[in-house]
């Protein structure tokens, strides 16, 4: 970006007029400015390009803006407004901030002024009431030094940079061990061994911590573990107690608590307050704090820079601070003499004022009177009164005429503007002397900042005086965050499509409760932070969990369990047990499960059925009547009900008789129970002479 002359006087977002530059750091400078709407002091801080990089980036920046925006506290340092400028072709981003005057608890170290323990107290108990109400509504400094710690004209305590640590402690804490040597000095031990939000090891006890160190600093001049390196420093104080001298007095176990080693075993930033509040009861009253009226508002994040040294090597645009350098006054213009078109001579010495001023005679000496007609003269006097009148009249006439011109209202054609950035519209007509007011509404083909259309439109006739209203652009339309959560993938697709916002679907897990297809959650990935109604850059991914229903239940091996016990385990499993109609069995004993529909190791879902059947045991067939029978006979009626045919002895071709069926030996009657599928044995005989009466 080339460098400009000066950015003093710059106009941001059409009210915001830049006066005098307060402070400077590693990542933006500070401004004292003038909010030319509300005719009020503000503080400007304009930051780096980084924070703007790509479009997620510059989402995350609007979206931390916006959240420090809404935290309303007498002890935070109010944020009244954000945007993104462009700068010499950078966007570069802005915090419109509370003016403050009472500078800063590192002004008052920086001129050798400590307090007392009472004093230090007041100190510590408006920071806790302000960490309280920031961290009851999530949200963590993880960036508190002496430094950001401002006076008001009130000359109460306020937190500096609510709206900027969240984003510059992501970038400082990436590498603990390249974390600078200033925010080494006040990390906790959970920063120094590299913990994260994300991981759960940094919590609001982080700015507990770190504030012990601060009030500790502010009554010695020293701070706690303080080495010769950034990784000495962090190092020197991981599972370490607070130092803290017996010269704190009853202060001195509050800040020892505080400053513990385990994040777990410290205040809560009200119970710090209130354990404050004891211990002032047992403090003499302290006197009024050496506050200075200094920059309060000086970036946090790196070492302060006198006005004309630049922030270095690592920022990227050629960099902000000559820009906001006092240039010198332009010199006076000169004023040209009208007759001559030259400046004019100097003045006259005093003997000159005065002087007489001698003018040549003329060779023609004046007529007196015209001897030849008496009358003239008296004619001539008349003509010339009637000439006078008349040029008298004349004069009137073209001075009523250029008055009329003067007075009467000028117009001016209105140009077109669209396109144009505000500040350039504002410059092409600043001459025609209209009152210029802005509105911005959303707009996804203009950039932010430029301007979307006038009222009245170009071409049209505005006079001098006149209102033209610039209709500039906010950025691109924003939707809001609609919540997804129970429909179902294809629901939730159309809803978010209706409110041009991207899907993606992060994965799919099994859920008892919710049926399959259905939205279990959903998050924004590029900011997790954000919650329903909550507005974001159209297309935007919104990632979301889908239900896959209940998990599969793999069926267990019912065979040889008794029918209760088998539906308790099917039932266990949510599944629905069914008992078939009972069968035999020559293996399976009367009433022990013998067989189940799906097979044990098997997948089903939730709610199936399972059918199983109970063995009635073996199964008896009474030996059949074979009398008069031939063996082929024989054989099909002890098919037929379940018999088999086993050994034949004997002449069974017709020629014999039929003697004894038997098993295994033993003789069998007509009648007699025989498992099913039991073999019988005949023996046959020559026909005797007398029929037997042992034949079946």
């Amino acid at each position: 970006m080339a460098t400009n002359p000066s950015l003093l006087g710059r106009v941001l977002a059409g009210r915001y007029r830049l006066q005098r530059r307060r402070g400077a750091g590693a990542h933006g400078v500070v401004l004292d400015a003038h909010d030319e709407q509300l005719d009020r002091a503000v503080a400007v801080k304009i930051m780096m390009p980084q924070f703007v990089a790509d479009t997620a980036a510059e989402a995350r920046f609007r979206f931390e803006a916006q959240a420090a925006a809404s935290l309303t506290h007498p002890n935070l340092n109010a944020v009244y407004d954000w945007g993104v400028e462009e700068i010499e072709g950078a966007k570069v981003p802005y915090l419109v901030l509370e003016h403050l005057s009472g500078g800063s608890v590192r002004d008052m170290l920086d001129r050798g002024r400590l307090l007392t323990p009472s004093q230090a107290l007041v100190v510590g108990l408006d920071a806790c009431r302000g960490l309280d109400f920031m961290h009851r509504r999530g949200v963590i400094h993880r960036d508190l030094s002496p430094a950001n710690l401002a006076f008001g004209d009130d000359r109460h305590l306020r937190i500096l940079d609510v709206g900027l640590s969240r984003l510059v402690a992501e970038q400082i804490w990436a590498d603990p061990s390249s974390a600078g040597t200033d925010a080494a000095r006040y990390a906790s031990p959970e920063q120094a061994v590299g913990g994260t939000v994300e991981d759960g090891t940094i919590t609001s006890a982080t700015d507990i911590y770190t504030l012990a160190l601060i009030l500790i600093e502010t009554v010695t001049g020293q701070v706690p573990f303080l080495a010769d390196s950034t990784v000495a420093t962090l190092s020197a104080r991981v599972d370490k107690l607070m130092p803290v001298s017996a010269d704190f007095g009853p202060l001195a176990s509050v800040l020892s608590r505080a400053g513990s080693a385990k994040p777990a075993d410290r205040y809560s930033a009200a119970e710090f307050g209130r354990a404050l509040v004891q211990a002032a009861e047992k403090l003499p009253r302290p006197l009024p704090l050496p506050i200075v009226g200094q920059s309060s508002f000086a970036d946090t994040t790196g070492p302060m820079r006198r006005p004309d040294q630049e922030l270095g090597d690592a920022v990227a645009v050629t960099t902000l601070l000559p820009l906001l350098a006092e240039p010198p006054l332009p010199p006076a213009p000169q004023p040209i003499d009208p007759r001559t078109g030259q400046p004019p001579g100097p003045p006259p010495m005093p003997h000159e004022i005065g002087a007489t001023v001698t003018t040549p005679a003329t060779t023609d000496p004046p007529v007196l009177f015209n001897e030849e007609f008496p009358d003239q003269p008296r004619r001539r006097r008349r003509r010339n009164v009637l000439i006078g009148v008349f040029v008298l009249l004349a004069a009137l006439a073209a001075g009523a005429f250029v008055a009329v011109r003067l007075l009467a209202d000028k117009q001016y054609t209105v140009p077109e503007l669209a396109g144009q950035t505000e500040g350039v519209a504002r410059n092409n007509v600043a001459g025609n002397n209209w009152t210029i007011v802005t509105q911005r509404e959303r707009s996804d083909e203009q950039p932010e900042g430029t301007v979307i259309r006038t009222e009245p439109d170009a071409g049209q006739k505005l006079k001098e005086g006149q209102t033209i209203v610039f209709v500039v652009s906010d950025g691109p339309t924003l939707s809001a965050l609609p919540d997804v959560t129970g429909q179902s993938l294809e629901q939730a697709s159309s809803t978010l499509d209706a409110a041009k916002l991207a899907i993606e679907v992060a994965e799919e897990v099994f859920s008892e409760d919710i049926p399959t297809g259905i939205v279990i959650s959903w998050t924004v990935p590029a900011q997790p932070g954000l919650t329903v109604g909550m507005d974001v850059m159209q297309q935007t991914v919104v990632s979301v969990v889908v239900s896959k229903g209940p998990q599969p239940r793999v069926v267990p091996n019912l065979v040889g369990l008794d029918p209760a016990a088998a539906q308790a385990a099917v039932e266990g499993l949510q599944l629905k047990f069914v008992r078939d109609v009972d069968r035999f069995s020559p293996d399976v004993p009367l009433g022990i499960v013998m067989d189940q529909s799906v097979p044990a190791g098997t997948e089903i879902a939730r709610g199936e059925t399972v059918v199983v059947a109970v063995s009635k045991g073996i199964e008896y067939i009474p030996a059949p009547s074979l009398a008069g029978l031939n063996l082929d006979q024989i054989k099909a009626t002890l098919e037929s009900v379940g018999l088999a045919l086993g050994t034949v002895t004997g002449p069974s071709d017709g020629s014999g008789m039929l003697v004894r069926a038997t098993v295994n030996g033993v003789g069998v009657f007509l009648g007699d129970p025989l498992p099913r599928g039991t073999a019988l044995d005949l023996e046959y005989a020559p026909p005797p002479t007398t029929t037997s009466s042992s034949t079946p």
